[in-house]
């Protein structure tokens, strides 16, 4: 086979892969609403989750984090909830435009200006139990981590890369009590078209 037949026998591929790739996402909402003239100022903090994302898994190896997972990505969509008093956001794995009827849980997230962290409520299908979080600034990073139903070994920690990637990495307690990394997802927000009157 010829040098130009393999280029473009390659091109054709990735382009067929793209397409593919392309298909593998449902559209993003495009829709996220705005924060309340009176929403706390550390509204902020969770702002980096509006938006539509599309989602990486990746386990800790030890030393580095591992490619991500292979096969449909999760999904991670946010918006600005209750008159912009909160933010709101959703988790399908994997992304719906795979399977309709993906695992899916929502958070509502509220700063209380009192405690001076978040208060969260997850719930999500198959679980069929409202999960309570908070999360606070922690020597400059936002961490969270779960009361109910009690869960000690478990907090995770959001690091905004850009404007359009952020992470979570989680960590759970070894057998000596200390931290440890378990897994990140690793988030590129899906980039809305520009749309005409």
């Amino acid at each position: 086979m010829s040098v130009r037949k393999m280029l473009l026998a390659s091109a054709m591929l990735f382009s067929a892969a793209g397409a593919v790739q392309a298909q593998d996402i449902a559209p993003p909402g495009c829709v996220y609403g705005a924060p309340h003239e009176n929403a706390p100022q550390e509204l902020s903090q969770f702002a980096f989750l509006v938006g539509d994302y599309k989602i990486g898994l990746h386990k800790w190896l030890g030393e580095a984090w591992s490619p991500p997972q292979p096969g449909v990505t999760a999904r991670w969509n946010g918006w600005y909830g209750l008159g912009g008093m909160a933010i709101v956001d959703e988790w399908f794995s994997p992304d719906p435009a795979q399977n309709p009827d993906a695992t899916r849980g929502i958070n509502v997230r509220m700063y209380d200006e009192e405690a001076g962290e978040w208060d969260m409520m997850w719930v999500a299908t198959g679980a069929h139990q409202v999960q309570d979080l908070r999360a606070r600034v922690i020597d400059g990073v936002l961490t969270m981590w779960q009361v109910y139903p009690e869960r000690p070994d478990f907090k995770a920690e959001f690091l905004i890369e850009d404007a359009d990637r952020w992470s979570r990495i989680t960590y759970a307690k070894d057998e000596n009590g200390e931290w440890v990394k378990t897994f990140m997802l690793s988030a590129s927000r899906i980039p809305c078209e520009d749309k005409k009157d």
